[in-house]
């Protein structure tokens, strides 16, 4: 735990692990960010199966304190399916986003990057290809909180500016 985090207060339980002024897709994201970091002890072609054991067996920290509330945001359904969505959206499309990827990134092979950052810009591909009703800054300044939640202390630069490349790339603004 970074000592950012320390000083956060735990979200209250009976609000289904949700922090007063994030929403419901904030946790959704979340939640999906933590899914696809565990997708990554696997190989692509037991993805489906892995996840599918996330979904039904989350991985529990020991108190609220010491991680997310998973539990809790899988028994909410709006989190929930909207998690799921964007997993099966980065699942269906993970050839095409890692190499959208490798082409925004100048410097940086996709291995080579930071399993959260790497994770990070996953999603925001996944979300920007399969949800068009989601604004294009919602899901920047989405990326650049989950950045500075599980990242490095680079990381909130580090996704930010590749975030906005691939939001060129996928997203051109008009």
């Amino acid at each position: 735990m970074r000592d950012s985090d320390v000083s956060k207060p735990s979200p209250a339980p009976e609000s289904g692990g949700r922090d007063r002024g994030r929403s419901e897709r904030g946790d959704a994201r979340e939640l999906a960010l933590l899914a696809l970091c565990h997708l990554e002890s696997y190989v692509p072609s037991e993805w489906p199966r892995a996840i599918a054991l996330f979904w039904a067996n989350p991985p529990q920290a020991g108190s609220p304190a010491e991680g997310p509330p998973i539990a809790a945001w899988l028994a909410t359904p709006a989190i929930r399916g909207f998690a799921e969505r964007l997993v099966e959206a980065v699942i269906a499309r993970h050839t095409a986003i890692d190499a959208e990827i490798e082409a925004t990134s100048r410097t940086w092979r996709l291995v080579r990057m930071d399993r959260v950052d790497r994770n990070i810009l996953r999603l925001v591909a996944g979300e920007m290809g399969a949800i068009a009703d989601t604004p294009r800054g919602v899901i920047l300044a989405e990326a650049v909180r989950l950045a500075a939640r599980y990242g490095s202390e680079r990381s909130v630069a580090f996704v930010n500016g590749l975030a906005e490349g691939l939001a060129q790339r996928l997203r051109p603004t008009a």
